[in-house]
């Protein structure tokens, strides 16, 4: 896992990442999304409205996903990369692993390797223990709290000059989920200048990437 974090309004962007466990790194986290969270996201609530949800956030997981121990919690996010390759039968796979978590709520994004998989027009079908994010939202309603909208693009690769489909994402989004990095965000080098430049303007509570 890698994070790192802006400061003055943004509160907290967090780019979180999970690697197949034989490659020896961290690969799963639990994030309380409130502010008793987790010491990597400290501030991510510290001048916002208490939330009182966990979200557990996975990624880049290449067909390891049944050698996870997935933590509890209200909702779990993969932001992509889920497949080796894009192969239908790692889907179909982890489609049936998702349906065997426990969390309530389950929330995807493709990564670059289902972008071109020859299922992509059929992701949503695939995934049919998930909701698929694809340019699109999703509002939760917790208790009597106010509900959290999260909001999942597609997989775009870095963009130097804008990308028009950044333009699509909600002022009001609250959770904003990407494959790909924002630029200077745990991202080697190489994140998206056009998806920072989105989360400066809309300043999202969190971002997964």
């Amino acid at each position: 896992m890698a994070t790192t974090s802006f400061g003055g309004s943004l509160g907290m962007l967090c780019s979180l990442f999970a690697v197949c466990p034989r490659r020896r790194r961290t690969h799963a986290q639990q994030v309380s999304f409130s502010r008793d969270a987790a010491t990597t996201c400290d501030y991510l609530c510290s001048e916002r409205q208490r939330r009182g949800l966990r979200l557990v956030i996975i990624s880049d997981t290449h067909n390891c996903h049944r050698d996870l121990t997935v933590p509890d919690g209200d909702i779990l996010i993969h932001a992509g990369d889920f497949t080796q390759f894009g192969k239908e039968e790692h889907a179909e796979d982890f489609n049936r692993w998702l349906g065997e978590q426990p969390h309530k709520t389950k929330l995807v994004v493709l990564g670059n390797h289902e972008t071109n998989a020859t299922w992509n027009s059929r992701a949503r079908e695939v995934l049919s223990n998930a909701t698929l994010l694809r340019q699109s939202g999703f509002k939760l309603t917790h208790c009597d709290r106010p509900p959290v909208s999260f909001f999942g693009t597609d997989f775009f690769w870095p963009c130097h000059t804008g990308n028009p489909y950044f333009d699509q994402i909600p002022g009001e989004t609250d959770v904003l989920i990407a494959h790909n990095p924002a630029k200077g965000c745990a991202d080697g080098g190489k994140g998206c200048p056009a998806l920072l430049d989105a989360v400066v303007k809309l300043q999202p509570e969190l971002v997964t990437g």
